[in-house]
């Protein structure tokens, strides 16, 4: 696979997320006012702010693995769209009690930094 590096700033996160908390039902939800930067760029790929480990998977996707002691983890995916100005992001937390689920959200390409 040929890594393509980019760097994107992302905003206005929107979609839908489940709880364990809440019973796992699904309700709207989002990140409206934070911003992401999202820079694809091989071994060196990122997400800030974020500190989890991040892997080019794809040209335009990244895969965001933080692996918690005791078998506790979060899983995030960043795919960006340039063409279309959208990136869709998705997140699975488990082993966190109350905040074990999921979130798909889609946001806005809104400005480049590279």
């Amino acid at each position: 696979m040929d890594a393509a590096a980019g760097c994107y700033v992302i905003g206005n996160l929107e979609g839908q997320s489940t709880r364990e908390g809440f019973e796992f039902e699904i309700s709207e939800d989002g990140i409206t006012e934070a911003k992401f930067i999202v820079e694809l760029n091989g071994p060196e790929s990122k997400v800030t702010p974020n500190d989890m480990s991040c892997s080019q998977v794809g040209a335009l996707t990244l895969l965001c693995v933080d692996a918690v002691e005791n078998g506790k983890s979060v899983i995030e995916t960043w795919s960006v769209f340039p063409e279309r100005k959208k990136l869709v992001h998705t997140k699975s937390i488990n082993g966190l009690g109350a905040f074990n689920g999921g979130n798909l959200f889609v946001g806005k390409i809104i400005g480049r930094c590279d």
